[in-house]
């Protein structure tokens, strides 16, 4: 069953995962495109399966612990990617919101492999990739460059050597890209499709009410939800070092906020909740550290799986 084939990590496993991702980016071809899309069908599935891979690596990576061999852990995140992301109530395609997260994953796996890294030359090139990506989730949706104060925090808080010139990319590599970023694609006619705003102009119309139907008319989306909280509860019982404890805390604190912003907004694609997926799968993703029956995480598997076929695709 699905526990056993994903209980280690091999061809196999990635083969499934892949081939899942590809059936929804083929899936999303035929949704409503928001933002942008091209006219040949097969250049959309491109985009968004290449940015799901791109999530999916960054997941792996992390939910890996970075420090733990690859033949030592399970897979399991490998299908709760795909499961999670069906899971979403998406009713239309916004790739500004698939496309910055994609960056945003991006950035965190550079600045974890920053934590862990011993040689001063690997730590600011990983944190300069961490800036870039950055820059770059907040050259399509501007409100991300408030995302550059975890690093900052992350930074001042853990027991790493600090370095000037951490501070200096941090700040100042937005400060550069943003621009020039701008003045080129405004040179092409494109500056309509970046910096998107919640604050600025009328992209994203907002209620003046927090409405949450989006999560309770969504059983799919609710269980795992249940499952990100009791994989949440599961991390914090285990003894972990300061450096780990901070950046889980940084997790948790970062889904809180835009699940906030999407619940005034009036038009909630789906696409939005991309942004949750890397904290979902690697909270819930902790539950499978445990020695659990394998009749057990079956049952869980496939209630999910079943909970997205009839609630998403047949009622």
């Amino acid at each position: 069953m699905i526990a056993k084939v994903f209980k280690k990590f091999n061809y196999i496993t990635i083969s499934i995962s892949t081939l899942s991702l590809l059936c929804i980016s083929i899936y999303y071809s035929t949704l409503k495109f928001d933002w942008f899309s091209f006219e040949l069908q097969i250049l959309n599935i491109i985009i968004v399966f290449g940015s799901l891979l791109l999530i999916s690596y960054s997941i792996d990576t992390v939910t890996r612990e970075l420090t733990i061999e690859r033949s030592n852990r399970n897979a399991y995140h490998l299908i709760l990617f795909p499961i999670v992301v069906l899971s979403f109530p998406v009713e239309s395609i916004d790739l500004r919101f698939i496309l910055s997260s994609t960056a945003f994953f991006a950035a965190w796996r550079n600045f974890r492999l920053f934590l862990i890294s011993t040689r001063h030359e690997k730590q600011i090139k990983r944190l300069f990739d961490t800036a870039v990506l950055l820059s770059l989730s907040s050259l399509l949706i501007f409100e991300n460059i408030v995302l550059f104060l975890f690093p900052l925090v992350i930074i001042l808080t853990s027991q790493i050597i600090k370095d000037a010139r951490f501070y200096i990319i941090l700040i100042f590599t937005p400060l550069i890209v943003l621009p020039s970023a701008y003045i080129i694609l405004k040179t092409l006619s494109l500056e309509t499709l970046v910096l998107s705003s919640y604050i600025f102009g009328n992209q994203f119309p907002m209620n003046n009410e927090p409405n949450f139907s989006f999560t309770l008319n969504s059983i799919p989306f609710l269980l795992i939800i249940v499952l990100y909280l009791i994989g949440v509860f599961v991390k914090m019982m285990k003894s972990s070092g300061y450096q780990r404890k901070v950046l889980d805390i940084a997790g948790m604190l970062f889904i809180i906020a835009p699940f906030i912003l999407i619940s005034f907004q009036k038009y909630v694609s789906g696409s939005e909740f991309y942004y949750f997926s890397l904290i979902l799968v690697y909270f819930i993703a902790q539950i499978f550290t445990k020695k659990i029956n394998s009749s057990i995480l079956n049952f869980i598997f496939i209630s999910l799986i079943l909970s997205i076929i009839i609630f998403n695709f047949l009622i």
